[in-house]
């Protein structure tokens, strides 16, 4: 049985994102035609390339749907008036395209303007957790390790 990770992923990006890199991210998400140069990843290498965070279908192994969203941060403008971008993307990865995955991971953080955490990735399998980092230079997937001490807070909306 194959391995699935759940990844999850909100960012914003710089309102003046170049436009090869928004029609690249637009094909990527499933919301437009395939670019004639694709730059976050080495495609060819991978057996060709696929909409990677095509959302809009049941998650394949994960409770929920994977989703995709891409929209102008018109409520959160920068202090220059601009409009950042603001991405969301929840998608289920299969263990033989999860190399594949966090390249793009990398080429979409390298243009990201968000600092500190931006996700996380859970594994199928064993249910391990991993926060994804962003900083400048690159990121981290950092392990969830469980707390010494479990605290819980019962909640009601009742």
């Amino acid at each position: 049985m194959s391995d699935y990770y759940d990844l999850f992923l909100a960012v914003d990006l710089p309102p003046d994102l170049p436009e090869p890199v928004l029609l690249e991210l637009r094909w990527i998400l499933g919301q437009g035609d395939v670019p004639t140069e694709l730059k976050s990843t080495d495609w060819e290498s991978w057996g060709g390339p696929w909409q990677a965070f095509a959302g809009g279908s049941a998650s394949h192994s994960f409770d929920g749907a994977d989703v995709s969203l891409l929209v102008r941060a018109v409520d959160r403008p920068n202090t220059d008036g601009s409009e950042p971008w603001a991405l969301t993307v929840r998608t289920c990865v299969h263990e033989d395209d999860f190399g594949v995955t966090m390249d793009v991971v990398g080429w979409l953080l390298r243009h990201a303007t968000t600092q500190g955490w931006v996700g996380f990735v859970r594994d199928s399998g064993l249910g391990q957790v991993q926060h994804l980092l962003r900083r400048e230079d690159g990121f981290d997937l950092v392990d969830v390790r469980p707390a010494v001490i479990q605290r819980s807070v019962p909640w009601s909306s009742g």
